[in-house]
């Protein structure tokens, strides 16, 4: 009777641990992204020269594109000379604007500083230190590892609890018919991804289009969303609910600034064809923005009315 639920589990439990060892190996690679940024802040410096500067662009998918500055330099170092097209440690392809921001920092024929190791002077940087590629290998990693073990975790509670229903340290966890698992309560690593997804998007910059303080709201949208879920844990819940609160409001800020804020909210449609063309977002977030609020302005009316009815 529960042997093909058992071996539907096992197999979930094999898939937890392919997307923990791309997370390890994902991670790993941040890490080394991250001493070699960090090396790179004492490597001799010597003068170079820009000999070419263009910007590459490749397809991300979907119509949409992403681009990345390519520079080529040279440098001398003792009686060598070199050449490097490295501009720095972690750097990948984004935005058309930040490559040309990248770009006119190093224009053809302007002499620059070139980082370089010392014990292989071929090796090069312009510039120096930890970017952005190395934090998104860090994150996703570290994400993908921690799901893993979250789920991984889950599946074990789920093939204990066919095995032995009345182990109390398998309460939360339930298998229904049919082999559908439930949990009373949220995993604590559900809350800390969401807490450190939350640390960790606080310090990315918001476009130049983008308030200064949007980045820092959806910051704190993950990180109140994951004590949220530590909170639900508490026996005492008005915590829980302070946090629900807290995480409302920011929500309803972030929500109001895409659908009322200054700028345009352009996406890309496709058609049943292929075809992708852009399309302004900003009239059907608006309508859900504004059926969000009087959701919430005749909730309130009811919960006061039942409060004035007591």
């Amino acid at each position: 009777m529960t042997q093909r639920p058992d071996r539907r589990l096992r197999g979930v439990q094999l898939f937890c641990w392919l997307i923990i060892l791309i997370g390890i190996g994902a991670a790993a690679v941040g890490a080394g992204l991250l001493w070699k940024g960090i090396r790179t802040e004492h490597w001799p410096v010597v003068e170079g020269v820009i000999l070419s500067a263009d910007m590459r662009q490749q397809s991300a998918g979907h119509g949409s594109r992403t681009y990345s500055p390519e520079v080529t330099y040279t440098y001398r170092v003792g009686n060598s000379n070199y050449a490097g097209s490295k501009i720095a440690v972690g750097q990948m392809s984004s935005s058309r604007e930040y490559a040309q921001a990248v770009l006119q920092r190093f224009p053809v024929g302007q002499k620059v500083s070139v980082h370089y190791a010392a014990d292989d002077p071929s090796e090069a940087v312009l510039e120096s230190g930890i970017h952005g590629g190395t934090w998104i290998c860090l994150g996703v990693g570290t994400a993908f590892t921690l799901f893993g073990i979250m789920f991984l975790q889950i599946m074990r509670a789920a093939v204990s609890a066919q095995l032995s229903a009345s182990s109390s340290e398998l309460s939360s966890v339930h298998i229904r018919p049919g082999g559908r698992i439930t949990m009373d309560q949220p995993p604590v690593l559900m809350g800390v991804i969401f807490l450190l997804a939350g640390i960790g998007l606080s310090f990315v910059p918001a476009d130049k289009d983008k308030p200064s303080w949007l980045m820092s709201a959806v910051g704190a949208f993950f990180f109140c969303g994951g004590v949220m879920l530590l909170l639900m844990r508490l026996e005492n819940k008005i915590y829980s609910k302070i946090a629900r609160i807290v995480y409302l409001i920011i929500f309803l800020a972030i929500l109001h600034w895409v659908s009322f804020g200054a700028g345009d909210r352009m996406g890309r449609a496709t058609t049943p064809f292929s075809v992708s063309h852009l399309v302004n977002l900003r009239a059907p977030f608006a309508v859900f923005t504004i059926l969000i609020d009087l959701a919430l302005v005749a909730g309130l009316i009811r919960w006061i009315y039942k409060q004035l009815s007591k």
